[in-house]
């Protein structure tokens, strides 16, 4: 009897419900069509990137790179001689 209550209770407050969300839609509609932040007048702000502005990110890649990449390079020859030797220690002696 209960589980039948609680359904019919559910039927009877669907409608409420669906017109509570088409409010809440039309309310999010016309809260989309105002932009938060209008820019004044019809341009665009430009922005003019130059070689001289690129010039401190790109030296700043390039020692980065020269100092990980030995680095790098260092450990993964320790990584790789400390797989490689016992194989190949244990392939003479075994």
């Amino acid at each position: 009897m209960k589980v039948k209550e609680i359904l019919h209770a559910v039927k009877e407050k669907a409608p409420v419900r669906m017109l509570a969300m088409s409010a809440t839609g039309a309310a999010a509609l016309v809260g989309t069509a105002v932009p938060a932040f209008a820019a004044v007048g019809d341009e665009l702000p430009t922005i003019a990137i130059t070689t001289e502005m690129l010039t401190p990110l790109v030296e700043g890649v390039v020692a980065n790179v020269g100092v990980i990449l030995p680095v790098g390079l260092g450990l993964f020859a320790i990584m790789l001689g400390i797989r490689i030797i016992p194989v190949l220690i244990k392939r003479f002696v075994g």
